[in-house]
């Protein structure tokens, strides 16, 4: 036999029956095979369950160690007992593998046992830490094969099937074409890189449309690449849920933000729980609004002092007059009425509901919830179709006024027109003659004058009424009108026009006649002694000219001046007239862009004061 046998043999030999036990291993640090001593020490039936099956993933083994290994350096160690690993080279300092001894022998029996105990409870804590990690691990080589299955978790798809088929081929897994791509290129990136990476896949599944996974690759020196996958499909749905969720929450946030707004509706929400442990210093947030304008009412404020200085001091009830209220007679439900302060410092009427949301075990209410209802324009509204029935109604009165006298103010002219033509047919004295064609030409005028203030306001108010502006002299002009009016002065009243400067006025004439002639005759009407003065005054500094007509008459009673440029308003049923003159008045005036008012008492005379400026208004045009 040639020495390289003999010395083959002894060697094998030795391993075989080495007392103290030992363990071959592959350039891996692959388990090759264990001598009889080291298994009759560390009982196990598989070699795959020994705890060192794998030098480089062994948990015993510090990464300084397994570097040392790798390099070629004998290695020791003390646990579970005394060790040495050895690498053994060829003549190219190659290394062929590694030989385990054990170097420390227990001297009783139950010292052994404990090593072999330690093993073995060593070895179920490894298995036990795979199995508690939800992820199929997979063990990958250098040519993309899976090796080892570590561990195996069921929700991923992976099969004993898989072992030593490439990590593109795996069945059941990641068939799609671009998936398998996807999955070898970044496995060999890892390979090459040697940088953990980190990656999300999704697959079709068999039972539900789309399986989602986290993979996380791991390089083991340039050789192996751990994989980690776990299914996370249902945190991904749960993401979705919650993202759906999200987004309704906010949907239904932004609806209800709109609908406050637009409602003017404030909500808020009261806790009695946080109100009684208030140390009245840090605010205890017991009572919170949302959706309010005021800004006194902001949310995660001292409110319940702010209340004092808002509440209206002639109210009795406020919002902690209706939570003590809820909560003394455990209502479900209560509302009550009182004004708060707004910004603009005015009060505003609010209607405000408290619910009861929660309760205690003696079933009084801990948290109250509710709104406040801005009622303020609810109210003016109401105020407002009253005022607007109450005008309807004095519009009615009026217009039966107004009728009642056109029927006595028309009559009158036409039953003197028609009998003054019928004597007029039958009388043959001349002097007689001409006094009844002269009556009825009087009331010709008068029954004129009467259509034309009707038609004159009805094209007032419907904005038909044109205007024709020229200059006007005014001296001239306001001595005219004297001529006129003082015609019809009755006994006892002087007419007086007062001395003005010369002004060149450019002005509608008719319109000013009107306007002038209506005030004077008006001032005629009520003055039965006394004068009547008229005139006008150049306002520079206002860019007006200011007409004015006086009287020493009945006056106006203090309650009819607001009314007394309306239609028609007349202040004795036994005067003469529609009462439309001094409604024309203010009419064209307002429509020339001038303003018209009046200074009267009871019993001492009237001033109606009218301006208009020196340039037409803009919106006017010949």
């Amino acid at each position: 036999m040639e020495i390289a046998e003999v010395k083959q043999r002894l060697l094998t030999d030795f391993f075989t029956y080495y007392p103290m036990g030992g363990a071959l291993y592959g350039k891996d640090g692959v388990l090759i095979d264990i001598n009889k001593s080291l298994q009759e020490k560390f009982p196990f039936t598989n070699k795959t369950d020994f705890l060192l099956y794998n030098l480089f993933q062994a948990d015993l083994l510090t990464d300084l160690q397994k570097r040392y290994l790798r390099e070629g350096s004998v290695v020791s160690g003390s646990l579970p007992i005394p060790y040495s690993i050895i690498p053994s080279m060829n003549e190219d300092k190659e290394i062929l593998g590694y030989t385990l001894l054990l170097t420390g022998n227990p001297s009783t029996e139950q010292e052994t046992a404990h090593c072999g105990q330690v093993l073995e409870e060593l070895t179920d804590m490894s298995r036990k830490m795979v199995e508690a990690i939800p992820d199929t691990i997979l063990l990958v080589n250098k040519q993309l094969v899976v090796e080892r299955i570590i561990a195996y978790a069921t929700e991923t798809c992976i099969t004993s099937e898989s072992i030593n088929r490439r990590i593109d081929d795996l069945p059941g897994f990641i068939y799609p074409e671009e998936t398998k791509r996807r999955v070898a290129a970044i496995v060999q990136s890892c390979l090459n890189k040697s940088e953990i990476i980190n990656l999300d896949l999704s697959i079709p599944g068999h039972d539900i449309p789309i399986i989602y996974f986290k993979l996380r690759l791991v390089p083991v020196s340039g050789r192996y690449v751990i994989i980690y996958i776990r299914n996370v499909s249902d945190l991904v749905e749960q993401e979705k849920a919650n993202e759906a969720l999200s987004s309704k929450l906010s949907e239904s946030r932004m609806m209800m933000e709109l609908a406050l707004q637009n409602s003017k509706i404030t909500t808020y929400s009261f806790n009695f729980n946080r109100f009684r442990s208030c140390d009245k210093v840090h605010c205890n947030h017991c009572f919170q609004f949302y959706g309010a304008t005021n800004s006194l009412l902001k949310r995660n404020q001292f409110i319940c002092q702010a209340l004092s200085q808002l509440r209206h001091p002639d109210d009795s009830g406020d919002f902690f007059y209706l939570f003590d209220t809820i909560r003394t007679n455990k209502l479900d439900e209560y509302k009550i009425d009182f004004r708060l302060k707004g910004d603009d410092n005015t009060f505003r009427i609010y209607e405000v509901i408290g619910k009861t949301h929660e309760k205690d075990e003696n079933g009084f209410p801990n948290l109250i919830v509710g709104c406040m209802i801005d009622d303020q324009e609810r109210l003016e509204f109401e105020e407002d179709l009253i005022s607007a029935k109450e005008k309807a109604e004095e519009a009615d009165r009026l217009k039966s006024t107004f009728l009642a006298n056109m029927t006595h103010e028309v009559r009158t002219p036409l039953n003197a027109i028609v009998g003054f033509s019928d004597l007029l047919g039958v009388e043959e004295d001349p002097d007689l003659r001409q006094n009844y064609i002269g009556l009825i030409k009087m009331n010709n005028d008068l029954l004129l004058s009467i259509v034309n203030d009707v038609l004159d306001i009805s094209r007032i108010e419907s904005d038909m009424m044109t205007f024709t502006y020229m200059d006007v002299y005014l001296p001239s002009f306001m001595k005219d009108i004297y001529n006129s009016i003082r015609l019809r002065k009755p006994k006892g009243v002087e007419i007086i026009l007062e001395a003005s400067s010369d002004i060149i006025f450019n002005i509608d004439r008719n319109r000013l006649w009107q306007i002038c002639m209506n005030l004077l005759t008006n001032a005629v009407k009520h003055t039965k002694k006394g004068s009547i003065r008229f005139g006008y005054t150049l306002e520079p500094e206002e860019k007006m000219i200011k007409f004015y007509v006086s009287d020493t008459g009945c006056g106006i009673p203090k309650d009819e001046l607001d009314n007394i440029f309306a239609r028609f308003v007349q202040l004795s049923d036994f005067e003469q007239g529609v009462g439309l003159g001094l409604a024309i008045c203010k009419g064209l005036v307002l429509k020339m862009g001038g303003t018209i008012s009046v200074i009267s008492e009871e019993g001492s005379g009237s001033t109606f004061i009218f301006t208009l400026p020196m340039r037409r208004p803009n919106s006017w045009k010949n």
